[in-house]
């Protein structure tokens, strides 16, 4: 058993692996010696019995992809913003069929939910998932901000529209649905425009 030092000496795993040297070079391995060396024997026994270090580095490295690219918590790489401040959050080009994609969904949740939202149904998660994998790792982070900045104009149209029908609604109260029937991606994106790194409307016109 090799518990004690930073040797590679592993039954099963690949040390010129990409996902073995990822987690070397973010410090995830030394922090699993550290760990160790901190342990009673008592612990150390228990930690061997359930695979030891092998199976800590094994897990570790099931976090990375073949690249060495850190997944997230939907099992997507290129998603990491470590170290890259803000330079990601800038517009680009989204397909046409991921916006209609959450347009749907926000309007069918804007109706479901009487205009809240509700982190416990919300499908977002899934569509922002299904539009990471469409494109390359490196437009992913710009094409989720971007799909971002959509979806919270697609939400405050319909919200500037049931608004207008009825000044004195209030998220959560109910409205007639029907008052969003006009209110189609299409419409709400010819109000839009760009500015600087996010998208606006460019008109308080709510009548779509």
């Amino acid at each position: 058993m090799n518990i004690n030092g930073l040797g590679n000496t592993y039954n099963s795993i690949n040390t010129n692996s990409k996902q073995y040297k990822a987690l070397k070079e973010k410090g995830w391995l030394s922090g699993v010696i550290e760990n160790e060396s901190m342990m009673s024997p008592e612990e150390k026994m228990i930690y061997e019995v359930f695979g030891g270090r092998d199976t800590i580095i094994k897990n570790l490295m099931k976090q990375f992809d073949s690249d060495g690219d850190l997944l997230n918590s939907n099992g997507v790489a290129g998603m990491d913003v470590t170290g890259k401040g803000t330079s990601w959050q800038k517009l680009t080009n989204v397909s046409e069929e991921h916006r209609q994609k959450m347009f749907d969904n926000v309007k069918w949740e804007f109706i479901q939910e009487k205009g809240l939202s509700n982190g416990d149904t919300t499908k977002r998660s899934d569509i922002f998932k299904d539009y990471q994998l469409s494109v390359s790792k490196d437009k992913r982070l710009s094409g989720t901000w971007t799909l971002e900045q959509y979806e919270g104009q697609y939400r405050a149209a319909m919200y500037a529209a049931v608004k207008s029908a009825n000044p004195n609604w209030k998220p959560g109260q109910a409205f007639d649905a029907s008052i969003l029937d006009n209110v189609t991606r299409e419409s709400v994106e010819a109000t839009l425009v760009q500015n600087g790194n996010r998208i606006v409307r460019n008109s308080i016109d709510v009548s779509v």
